[in-house]
C-alpha cells in the first residue's frame, strides 16, 4: 500500500517541468501544424507527456488555452512609443501592420480567435494601446478614437480572415471575373463591365500586401478628415 501511495504521488515524466508557458507553446505548435480542431486537452497532454488532469492546474479548459494563445501571439506586438518623432498616421499604420503580421504568422489560430468574442477581448486588451495613442495624437475626441480604432481593427480582422482562407500572396480574381463580366447580357452592369475591361487581367490582379496598404491609407485619410 505504501508503494502504491508513492507511485500515485510521483509526477509523470514532464510534469515537474510543466508550466503555463510550456503548455501554450506546445498548443501553438499543434494549431500551427495541424489546425485548431487537432487541439484537445488530451492531445495536448499526450504531446507534453503528462497526465491530462495536470493541465487543469494551469489552464482550466480549452477556452482558457485559446485565450492564452491569443495573449501569447499578440502580447509582443505592442510597439514602443516613438513620441512626436513619428507622425501619428505613420504610428497608426505601423500598429496596424504589426497586428496583421501577428495574424498572418498563425493563420489557423486567427480563424478561430477572431470568431471568439472572449478571445478578441483578450487580444484587444494587450494590443490596442498603440492604436489609441496614435489616434489621440491625431486630435480625435474620445468617442472618435473608440470608433476609429474599432473600424480599423474590424478592417484588419476581415482582411486577415480572407487572407488566411486563401493562404497565398495573391488572389487570382482576373480570369474568372473577366469571363463572367463578358458573359453578361448587354446593358447589364455597364459601369462594372467598363471598369473591368479597362483594367484587364493585369489591372485586376490582387496582391494582399498592396490591398492592405490601400485600405489602410484610405482609413487613415478618413480619420484625418474627421479631425479637420
Amino acid at each position: 500500500m505504501n508503494n502504491a501511495g508513492k507511485r500515485s504521488g510521483r509526477p509523470r515524466a514532464g510534469e515537474e517541468r510543466l508550466s503555463r508557458e510550456a503548455i501554450l507553446a506546445t498548443a501553438l505548435r499543434i494549431v500551427d501544424d495541424e489546425g485548431i480542431d487537432a487541439l484537445t486537452m488530451r492531445r495536448l497532454a499526450a504531446t507534453l507527456g503528462v497526465n491530462p488532469m495536470s493541465l487543469y492546474h494551469h489552464l482550466p479548459n480549452k477556452a482558457a488555452v485559446l485565450a492564452g494563445l491569443a495573449e501569447l501571439v499578440f502580447a509582443g506586438l505592442e510597439l514602443p512609443d516613438p513620441g512626436d518623432a513619428v507622425p501619428w498616421d505613420e504610428q497608426l499604420k505601423e500598429a496596424a501592420r504589426a497586428y496583421r503580421n501577428g495574424l498572418r504568422a498563425h493563420p489557423n489560430l486567427a480563424l478561430q480567435v477572431l470568431s471568439d468574442t472572449a478571445a478578441v477581448s483578450d487580444i484587444v486588451v494587450v494590443t490596442m494601446e498603440p492604436f489609441y495613442r496614435a489616434l489621440d495624437r491625431a486630435g480625435l475626441a474620445a468617442r472618435q478614437i473608440f470608433e476609429a480604432a474599432n473600424t480599423l481593427i474590424d478592417f484588419i480582422h476581415g482582411f486577415s480572415l480572407g487572407e488566411a482562407s486563401v493562404r497565398a500572396e495573391t488572389f487570382e480574381l482576373a480570369p474568372d471575373l473577366l469571363t463572367r463580366v463578358r458573359a453578361l447580357p448587354d446593358g447589364k452592369a455597364p459601369t462594372l463591365s467598363r471598369i473591368v475591361e479597362e483594367l484587364g487581367a493585369d489591372g485586376l490582379a490582387y496582391d494582399f500586401d498592396s490591398g492592405f496598404e490601400s485600405g489602410l491609407a484610405t482609413l487613415t485619410a478618413g480619420f484625418a478628415a474627421a479631425v479637420r
